[in-house]
């Protein structure tokens, strides 16, 4: 028996005995860290944690504790019980289920070591074939999650790759965050970031001040999607700080647009650069994970909860409740409501290359990256920021960079009257929430 496995039955015994029902959430966690400078791999760093958070029916009330000290086994029960005499009433709620699990094989040392440096030199390779150089951080994470309750122990354990880059040029600076399963850079992101190097050389440009088309980049769509996505968030709903919550039903977007939080099949990697990223069986509250439609032909359609938020909605929890996120489990915090992987699409007839939707734009503005466009998520379908990197389009051909200005970008218009196609290709951008982005073109006011 592994050291986690013997603290685990040591604190269900003395839970056991103290309360009148526990629950326990463990994550191990193993980090191999490449660093990138100008395009070469450089030191590389090791880590492993080891939490626990436990939870205690006792008396009719809720007792929470978390540590990552696996030699206070007692402490930890003590807290999770003194902190039910204050906690909030206890419900019935998932359980757990089956047998105690298998220990998760785990690879030998130098295999990560091999696989993350692999990955680390690829994106250094960028800087040989697009002519920017290249800094940032490759991370590959083992990831184990055990739940323990009276009727049995489960494991889950996934391995995975989560990039940190950016490439700059004299002019421009395009950084990228995301998650891959297998040591693969995306291969849209290269040839975007190809393509974007062979503008580094363009002349400062202002956007044109009468009608043109907009054109967003992947990381550009995340931020137009993040107070859509907050307003949606069990959290939101209950603070009041929805602008969605009380219109749900009603046409909001485009009729072709659709938001939908689903897996990827591990055994059937996608196009979309992120090699099938884990699905966890359940959220940190207990709850089954399933695919979540939030918003259908344009209509949001549903909100998305943890138990929490789902019990002070009066509505059922739909698998969302992560301490941190459902990549990477992060126990010391609360489980509040994440998406797990939501990707934004279109009807088939909206689709195109990035290179159609280049070339149908007349004039236009292309939006890489904004600055600040979070800060109001959840209050105002409006994103108010600074342009990070922008090109001026002209017939059809990038034409220069734009400067940086203040920029408003209405989701309502921009994915609504004015939306017009999206590209086939889209990538893992993880920065506020997780999802699979594409481009965006929308057309003139």
């Amino acid at each position: 028996m592994s050291p986690l496995a013997d603290r685990l039955e040591q604190a269900g015994a003395e839970a056991a005995a103290r309360a009148d029902h526990w629950e326990i959430l463990a994550v191990e966690r193993d980090d191999t860290v490449v660093e990138v400078g100008s395009g070469v791999p450089d030191l590389v760093r090791s880590a492993h944690e080891t939490a626990l958070c436990l939870r205690v029916h006792r008396n009719g009330r809720v007792g929470t504790a978390t540590t990552t000290r696996l030699d206070d086994v007692h402490g930890l029960v003590g807290e999770a019980v003194r902190n039910a005499a204050h906690g909030p009433p206890a419900s019935p709620g998932p359980v757990v289920g089956g047998i105690a699990a298998a220990e998760p094989e785990r690879p030998a040392a130098d295999e990560g070591t091999r696989s993350v440096r692999l990955l680390a030199e690829q994106l250094g390779a960028l800087q040989r074939s697009a002519g920017l150089t290249v800094h940032g951080t490759v991370t590959r994470t083992e990831q184990a999650v055990h739940r323990a309750a009276p009727d049995g122990r489960t494991t889950t354990s996934d391995r995975f790759f989560h990039i940190a880059a950016l490439a700059e040029g004299a002019a421009v600076q395009l950084p990228w965050t995301g998650w891959t399963r297998t040591p693969e850079l995306p291969a849209a992101l290269s040839s975007w970031l190809e393509a974007a190097a062979g503008w580094d050389g363009l002349p400062a440009a202002d956007a044109p001040s009468g009608d043109h088309d907009v054109l967003l980049a992947p990381s550009a769509v995340h931020t137009l999607l993040t107070p859509l996505v907050t307003a949606l968030n069990g959290t939101a709903v209950t603070a009041g700080r929805s602008f969605v919550a009380g219109r749900l039903g009603e046409p909001f977007l485009h009729p072709s647009i659709g938001l939908r939080d689903h897996p990827s099949e591990p055994a059937a990697p996608d196009d979309e650069g992120t090699g099938g990223l884990a699905w966890p069986g359940s959220d940190d509250d207990g709850v089954p994970c399933a695919p979540l439609t939030l918003v259908e032909r344009g209509v949001p359609v549903r909100t998305y909860h943890s138990v929490r938020t789902a019990a002070a909605c009066g509505t059922v929890p739909t698998g969302h409740g992560f301490r941190g996120n459902a990549l990477r489990r992060t126990v010391l915090k609360p489980a509040t409501p994440v998406l797990n992987g939501a990707t934004l699409s279109a009807g088939p007839a909206d689709a195109g290359s990035f290179d159609d939707l280049l070339a149908g734009v007349r004039e236009g503005v292309l939006v890489e990256s904004l600055m600040g466009g979070h800060q109001r998520a959840g209050l105002s379908p409006v994103v108010e920021g600074r342009l990070r990197l922008g090109f001026l389009i002209r017939d059809g051909r990038v034409a220069g960079i734009l400067r940086q200005r203040p920029i408003a970008l209405d989701l309502r218009e921009v994915l609504g009257r004015r939306f017009r196609a999206v590209s086939d290709r889209r990538w893992a951008v993880s920065r506020i929430w997780s999802g699979r982005m594409p481009f965006v073109l929308a057309g003139g006011t």
